[in-house]
C-alpha cells in the first residue's frame, strides 16, 4: 500500500526542486527528506528523481507519479476540509485570493455584514498582483481563468473604466467637454503601458486621438491603482479608474461621463471539488448581492 506521508514528501520535493527547500517547508532535517525519497523509491520499485546541478529532476516515471500525487493530495485536502466542515457548517476559516485593488476597494467594504451574520467564520484575504497561485486559497475573486475545467467560475459583477477628477482640479483647469480637450489637461496614469484586471491600458492617453500612433503625455505616473485614486483626490489631474461604488462615493467627479472605457468581468472562483462547501456557498450568495 502506498504511504501517503511519503507521497506528500515526494510531491513537495518535485514542486520546489530541491531537498533543502522541501526540508525547510517541512521543518525537518534534509537527511530525513532524503531518506523518505529513498524509502519511497524502494516502495515503488522505480527511480523517481535524478540529481542535477540545480537540485532534483523528475524521471519519466517520477513525472507520471507527480501527476497522480497532485490529484490525490488535492482530493484528500478537499475531503478533509469538507469532512470537518460538516461538524459545524458555518464555522472555520476561508482564504480569499484577490488583487490589491479589488480586495481593499470592493471586498473589504462588503464583508462586514457577512462577518456579523457568521461570526464563527474567520476570513483571510491574500492580495496578489502577479504569479497568483490558486492553491493558496479556498476562493479567488478575479477575472475569469480560461481552460480550467476543474474550477467553478461564477459571475459577480461587471466594472467599467471611467474618467475622474477632483472638484479642486476642475475648478482650476475646467472640465473637458470633448475627448480632444484631454490633450490640454493633466493626466494621471499607471506607470508604463499595462494590462490590469480592471481592463485599463492607459486608455486615457489614446482616447479620441486623431493619429494612429499619437499618444498624450502623462502628467503624473504611479504604479498603483490606489496611488492613482489618491492622486486624483489630491487634485493632481484626471485619472481613469474602475467605477466601484467606493470610488463613486468619494468627492471625485466623472469627466466626460458619456464616454465608457473598457469593461471587465469579475468572477467568484472555487474548486469544483468543493462545490458542497457550505462556507463557500454562503459567501458567494452574500457577495453576489453586493454589485460593484
Amino acid at each position: 500500500m502506498m504511504d501517503l506521508e511519503l507521497l506528500k514528501r515526494f510531491y513537495l520535493v518535485a514542486q520546489v526542486g530541491t531537498v533543502g527547500k522541501a526540508a525547510e517547508k517541512l521543518n525537518i532535517a534534509q537527511s530525513a527528506v532524503t531518506k523518505s525519497i529513498g524509502d519511497f523509491e524502494y516502495q515503488m520499485k522505480v527511480k523517481l528523481f535524478e540529481r542535477v546541478p540545480k537540485g532534483m529532476q523528475l524521471t519519466p516515471q517520477g513525472e507520471r507519479l507527480y501527476v497522480f500525487a497532485k490529484q490525490i493530495l488535492e482530493q484528500t485536502d478537499n475531503f478533509e476540509k469538507a469532512f470537518h466542515e460538516k461538524e459545524d457548517e458555518i464555522s472555520g476559516e476561508l482564504k480569499i485570493i484577490t488583487t490589491p485593488f479589488v480586495g481593499s476597494e470592493w471586498l473589504v467594504p462588503n464583508l462586514r455584514g457577512f462577518l456579523n451574520k457568521y461570526p464563527k467564520i474567520s476570513i483571510k484575504v491574500l492580495l496578489r498582483s502577479e504569479n497568483i497561485d490558486l492553491t493558496e486559497g479556498d476562493i479567488a475573486i478575479l477575472t475569469p481563468i480560461p481552460q480550467q475545467p476543474h474550477l467553478m467560475q461564477q459571475h459577480l459583477f461587471t466594472v467599467q473604466v471611467r474618467l475622474f477628477a477632483s472638484p479642486r482640479y476642475l475648478k482650476e483647469f475646467g472640465s473637458p467637454k470633448r475627448m480632444e480637450e484631454l490633450d490640454h489637461h493633466h493626466l494621471i496614469t499607471y506607470r508604463g503601458n499595462y494590462y490590469s484586471p480592471y481592463g485599463s491600458t492607459n486608455w486615457i492617453l489614446n482616447l479620441g486621438g486623431d493619429k494612429i500612433n499619437s499618444t498624450r503625455r502623462s502628467y503624473f505616473e504611479i504604479d498603483s491603482l490606489h496611488g492613482m485614486l489618491n492622486s486624483a483626490l489630491q487634485g493632481f489631474g484626471i485619472a481613469e479608474l474602475p467605477n466601484y461604488s467606493t470610488i463613486l462615493n468619494t468627492e471625485l467627479k466623472e469627466v466626460l461621463p458619456d464616454i465608457i472605457g473598457p469593461e471587465t468581468q469579475i468572477y467568484y472562483i472555487s474548486p469544483k471539488a468543493r462545490k458542497n462547501s457550505k462556507k463557500i456557498q454562503l459567501l458567494f450568495e452574500y457577495l453576489s448581492k453586493k454589485g460593484k
